[in-house]
């Protein structure tokens, strides 16, 4: 099982690496887990779906519309997002 702290550094670089710009989504290599991501880098429909797939990828997940609306509420978070992939996986501590 991957530790929260190993998954929010993972989701990191997936994110840069997901953005159609990697140098406007490089702040998000720096900011705090619980900070929304739309106040650090556009967060764009874009961006959400490279994510998604990245994540499915690397995680060998799928994500669904459930969990990424639930995820999304309040806005999108790297605490969240690791969160998503944590129920998902089937790891609920």
């Amino acid at each position: 099982m991957t530790d929260q702290a190993d998954m929010v550094d993972e989701l990191r670089e997936l994110i840069v690496r997901a953005a159609p710009d990697p140098l406007q989504a490089h702040p998000v290599k720096t900011c705090s887990p619980d900070q929304q991501l739309d106040a650090v880098i556009p967060f764009s429909s874009i961006i959400v779906l490279g994510v998604v797939v990245a994540i499915e990828d690397r995680f060998g997940i799928r994500v669904t519309r459930r969990s990424l609306e639930e995820t999304m509420k309040g806005g999108p978070t790297l605490a969240k997002l690791s969160l998503m992939i944590q129920s998902l996986q089937g790891n609920h501590s």
